[in-house]
């Protein structure tokens, strides 16, 4: 996704709006190709690459039915909340993954008996700080931050916790030197984000085995998102030592150039069949490279987020895979981080990969709809609420 970002500061936002839609991810120049990352087949299989591509497939597998729920650690102490008032600061409410993690956040407190408004933090550091100040001036029993680092509003994080008010800076890794205490505490989901694209690079190993021959699109913005890459590849190489894989980088303000640099990377590697992208939002530029280099239709394209267009490119054939985030239940998590938070607990860390491999096997059945998009309908349900309702004491 592109934002109008024309200073360093804005593109710490704009990799933090990334990680948000991987709901989940220092400038490189967009383009430039990883040698390192290049590995040939020698065009035999080895016993290697059948183990690996034996267990991708198990794995795989696991993941095309609805996700089972993972339990939910009990609160130390019941918590009451009702009549208490929550403030849900978003870092950019019209990205569909942080407003549907904020719908959940709502559903969730709500069920408690509180109260959540939403505060749209529009990418911008002014906004963001307003909101966390309206927060506090308005007396808020708490607030929870989305996607939002807190070096980008440290100070405005500080007198909201000095005045009282509990703090839940979710959905990304204390930074600053900042450390967790009573009144603010980080819900830190990066591992379930490194994770998902390791879990990216098994689907397209279940798919291709050991013909797999890859371009991973690597995003630079910030140590989270190259990790995750990092991971990824580790994972693919580990999965299918003999396989070819190669990468570009890029970085969200240069999301435009992305599609130049896969189609450069397909012509220098004609006998690529896969593409690896972090985010659905990333695909349609990705596509066009595909197109420019004459591949239409015969590269497969592996990504993840499940937004509604990605599964109607799914449902179409333009997309192999999609590793699916359900927003809601993410939504949930947040909460349920500041309801540990109020018990006066340890924030848990999001570390369990919660997900739905959505391909063209599974994704017929589904009605792709932007309101079913804001549902549990494409998860299978909303069996995890009565999870979190019974670990707050509450059923």
């Amino acid at each position: 996704m592109t934002h109008p970002l024309a200073t360093r500061r804005f593109t710490a936002l704009a990799a933090a709006t990334v990680t948000a839609t991987a709901l989940l991810l220092t400038a490189c120049g967009a383009g430039e190709q990883d040698s390192t990352d290049t590995k040939t087949s020698g065009g035999t299989s080895t016993a290697a690459d059948r183990a690996g591509t034996a267990q991708a497939k198990k794995d795989v597998a696991a993941w095309a039915a609805a996700p089972q729920w993972p339990d939910v650690p009990k609160l130390g102490k019941k918590v009451d909340l009702k009549g208490k008032r929550f403030t849900y600061v978003a870092l950019g409410d019209q990205v569909p993954v942080i407003h549907g993690v904020g719908v959940g956040v709502q559903q969730a407190l709500s069920a408690a008996g509180a109260t959540v408004e939403t505060c749209d933090g529009k990418f911008n550091p002014t906004s963001i700080a307003s909101c966390l100040k309206t927060a506090g001036d308005e007396k808020a029993d708490g607030v929870i931050t989305s996607f939002i680092d807190y070096q980008m509003a440290g100070p405005a994080f500080d007198q909201l916790a000095h005045q009282g008010v509990k703090v839940i800076v979710g959905g990304v890794a204390p930074s600053g030197g900042k450390k967790n205490d009573a009144n603010l505490a980080f819900y830190d989901n990066t591992p379930r984000v490194f994770a998902l694209h390791e879990a990216m690079a098994e689907s397209a190993v279940a798919q291709l085995g050991d013909s797999a021959k890859v371009v991973w699109a690597k995003l630079m913005d910030s140590t989270t998102t190259r990790t995750a890459s990092a991971k990824g590849i580790a994972k693919f190489r580990e999965l299918c030592p003999g396989c070819q894989i190669d990468s570009v980088e890029f970085t969200t303000v240069n999301l435009d150039k992305l599609g130049l640099a896969i189609s450069a990377a397909l012509l220098k590697n004609p006998d690529t069949n896969a593409v690896i992208v972090p985010v659905d939002t990333m695909v349609p530029s990705v596509l066009q490279g595909i197109q420019s280099a004459g591949k239409a239709g015969r590269v497969k394209v592996f990504s993840s987020s499940s937004d509604l267009a990605g599964l109607q490119r799914v449902k179409d054939g333009r997309q192999a895979s999609d590793l699916g985030t359900p927003v809601l239940y993410e939504g949930w998590r947040f909460a349920h981080a500041m309801m540990q938070l109020l018990a006066g607990d340890d924030v848990s860390k999001g570390d369990q990969l919660v997900t739905r491999d959505f391909t063209g096997d599974n994704v017929g059945s589904l009605t792709l709809t932007p309101q079913k998009y804001l549902s549990d309908d494409w998860f299978g349900g909303s069996g995890y609420r009565a999870k979190f309702l019974t670990a707050w004491g509450l059923k």
